[in-house]
């Protein structure tokens, strides 16, 4: 429930903020100022895509998904990265319109009050997403915080436009500068969608978590224990390592039983969310070293 909250939260504040924002759109009669209210849309149906996919990942593993359900995280920042797109697609055709049949724009002080306004909610908001994101190691709440982060930077340059449109009378400025926030949200909807489809194929450790596994197998390390066939993946907030531990061949197996669980408990112990799996191997037999491909048996195609 309290990932949710953090949705939750978001979903009320996007409301609002829609609704300062095409008031400033009238006020002004801006074209940027209603694309960046439109993108804005998307920030409320990113939020509901993230309380149910939050919803979803809080359930613990069953008999159908015995290790749980986290990646339904990766389907809502997925799912935000389309809706991204979409946005984009209607935001730059209504620029082109626009352009098209230009009309004039108003540069009212209490419609650009309210852009800034939204501005500075959705910054405060994206980076309290941000921390609890980094400490929950949430990937739903980030895409909805590095979103948020966007459309911050977005609403400024929209302001800055409009400005500039009172200041010269070019007012072709209006429509084009929204589609080129047209074209920053597609860029920002590619990099949700590919992340979440990295999310969704297993990738391996980065360079700074493995570190941290060969650190700890460091400490038991020696002439007479090594370890090789490290493999690592992650799976939303889960992150999984198998590895052989190569031991004297005389070793009992209630000896080489104690090593391993001391082991796991060590790398336990070393990172969050970790589940560990041993595989004992003798030392003496040359077979042990051998690396064997991550597939066993044939090839599965």
């Amino acid at each position: 429930m309290q990932l949710r909250r953090y949705a939750w939260i978001s979903f009320v504040v996007a409301i609002g903020v829609i609704a300062l924002k095409l008031c400033a759109y009238i006020f002004t009669n801006s074209i940027s100022l209603l694309s960046d209210a439109l993108e804005s849309i998307v920030n409320v149906l990113g939020a509901t895509a993230a309380i149910w996919a939050l919803s979803v990942a809080a359930r613990p593993p069953d008999d159908e998904h015995a290790y749980g359900h986290d990646k339904a995280e990766f389907f809502s920042s997925g799912f935000e990265g389309a809706l991204i797109l979409i946005a984009a697609i209607v935001i730059s055709a209504t620029a082109i319109w626009r352009l098209v049949y230009p009309s004039e724009v108003e540069v009212d002080a209490l419609g650009i009050g309210l852009a800034l306004l939204t501005s500075a909610i959705n910054f405060m908001l994206a980076r309290w997403l941000f921390d609890a994101a980094k400490v929950h190691e949430s990937i739903a709440l980030e895409a909805d915080a590095h979103h948020l982060m966007s459309d911050v930077v977005t609403s400024v340059v929209v302001v800055v436009c409009v400005v500039l449109v009172g200041l010269t009378g070019w007012h072709w400025l209006d429509p084009m500068m929204a589609f080129v926030v047209g074209l920053n949200i597609v860029r920002m909807g590619l990099q949700l969608i590919r992340r979440s489809l990295d999310g969704l194929l297993d990738p391996a450790f980065t360079s700074t978590e493995l570190a941290h596994i060969h650190n700890t197998l460091d400490t038991f390390t020696s002439a007479e224990v090594s370890f090789h066939a490290i493999r690592t993946r992650k799976s939303g907030v889960r992150r999984f390592v198998s590895l052989h531990v190569l031991v004297p061949g005389e070793w009992s197996v209630q000896r080489g039983h104690e090593l391993s669980e001391e082991i796991e408990a060590a790398l336990h112990a070393s990172m969050a969310n970790l589940h560990v799996l041993t595989h004992l191997e003798p030392k003496d037999d040359p077979a042990s070293f051998i690396d064997i491909p991550l597939h066993r048996g044939k090839n599965i195609r």
